[in-house]
């Protein structure tokens, strides 16, 4: 198995050691008090304390009885040398991954519980980010040779104590044996962090560290234009960016449009109050072509519909937790400068001149349209109202860490290395996804809402 960083803390392999050795001494002990008996038995007979027929018998049925113990005591013996050696393999394995995941937190990287490399939020220049990205390739290659002979050395472990289990009888439940259906019945525990020695845990690393460095601010600046516009331009460390704008008090509206890093239009944020002064909006487009509109007039419930490029188009039902729900402030540690109105009075998730009056000062930032479209496409998908209720996040619910990892991995295996699953290069496929992977969430939002 493959444990987090957290898990393998309070692993303590030295106490493999004294079980094993344990284990060792209590099959010589059902030995020993076997053969006392035996033992026993035949002194009997030379102290003329029993003699005859019945003496024979038991004699016979203690000295089988001994050698029945003898072979347990060898198997349960090998169970606890199979314990012993795992101290050693565990142990040496486990240090070697913590003290290099420790080495790299010292610097300008830090490694995740799910053992990902990725950059320590601070301002710096584009170059320096692309530095930094390299470096943290480089060392994720190491990282995954270290958690891979650690994987390595505990199942290698766990396969020489089954074996030697199996002498004496143990064997694991298959798939299709009724003790398998049983929560408390032994299995194989899965691995809790992506698998670097497949393409899909490769993926998934490259896109966690993608998506954290979309989501990280490596520079910031702020204008006001000749009539009026203040301007707030935050670049990523992906070198995407976020350009939010505040047209002022003469018109009452605030947006926020996401580029990739090469310009490409990603998505769209505005908020306005309407020429009555009193119906609300919020509207968010994507680049794939997909439309989110919220409404707020007064006199009748928030309402919601997306349009999709292809001309598809659904209302989100009234009833919806969407409507209800207090607004995600946060995606994947990143604020989305979303004003949390609900709590004075709003209905509908907006961005505001107050929402946004600090962001040029945060480390972290995700951006309104995927904290919407986080919340909106989870209780969208939930199947159950309390699942719907209780929808937050998940890296970016799937869109980059599960889904699109696999889907990638499927369309693109060719294209990557499969002779060298340990490079550099391969994780860096997933990190080349960063902010492009949050272009997906309109396309993902309208096939769960749209018929």
């Amino acid at each position: 198995m493959l444990p987090s960083r957290s898990r393998l803390q309070a692993w303590n392999p030295d106490s493999l050691s004294p079980a094993g050795k344990a284990i060792d001494a209590a099959g010589q002990s059902v030995y020993g008090a076997v053969r006392g008996l035996e033992d026993g038995i035949d002194r009997l007979a030379d102290a003329g304390g029993w003699q005859g027929q019945a003496h024979d018998a038991a004699t016979g049925m203690f000295r089988r009885a001994t050698h029945q113990t003898s072979d347990f005591a060898t198997g349960v013996g090998a169970v606890g040398t199979a314990f012993s050696n795992g101290d050693a393999a565990i142990g040496a394995a486990r240090y070697r991954l913590l003290r290099a995941a420790d080495d790299i937190d010292e610097g300008e990287l830090h490694v995740t519980d799910q053992w990902v490399v990725l950059i320590k939020p601070a301002r710096m220049s584009a170059q320096h980010a692309a530095e930094l990205q390299q470096q943290a390739e480089h060392d994720q290659a190491e990282i995954n040779q270290l958690l891979l002979a650690l994987g390595d050395a505990d199942d290698g472990t766990a396969a020489n104590v089954q074996a030697a289990a199996q002498k004496l009888g143990f064997t694991l439940p298959g798939p299709s044996d009724m003790a398998s259906l049983f929560p408390q019945a032994p299995s194989r525990p899965a691995d809790e962090v992506p698998n670097p020695r497949t393409m899909q845990g490769l993926m998934q690393q490259g896109t966690i560290r993608g998506e954290d460095m979309a989501m990280t601010v490596r520079e910031s600046s702020e204008k006001t234009t000749e009539d009026g516009q203040h301007v707030t331009t935050l670049m990523m460390q992906d070198g995407s960016k976020h350009v939010i704008t505040n047209w002022g008090t003469l018109v009452p509206k605030v947006a926020d449009d996401y580029y990739d890093k090469n310009g490409k239009f990603v998505s769209g944020t505005s908020s306005w109050t309407g020429l009555d002064n009193q119906t609300k909006y919020t509207q968010i487009q994507w680049g794939d072509g997909t439309t989110l509109t919220i409404t707020d007039a007064p006199g009748s419930k928030p309402t919601a519909s997306v349009t999709m490029a292809d001309g598809r188009q659904a209302e989100v039902p009234a009833d919806s937790p969407f409507f209800t729900h207090p607004v995600l402030t946060q995606v994947g540690g990143g604020i989305t400068a979303l004003d949390t109105h609900l709590e004075r009075g709003g209905r509908i998730p907006m961005l505001t001149p107050e929402s946004i009056k600090n962001v040029g000062t945060v480390t972290r930032y995700a951006g309104p349209a995927l904290g919407i479209g986080t919340m909106l496409y989870d209780m969208a998908k939930a199947e159950t109202a309390h699942e719907a209720c209780v929808a937050g996040v998940s890296g970016v619910f799937g869109i980059g860490g599960g889904e699109a990892s696999g889907t990638l991995a499927a369309a693109g295996a060719a294209a990557i290395p499969m002779t060298a699953p340990l490079a550099p290069g391969a994780a860096a496929v997933g990190s080349a996804l960063g902010g492009w992977t949050f272009g997906w969430v309109g396309t993902k939002i309208g096939n769960v809402i749209c018929p």
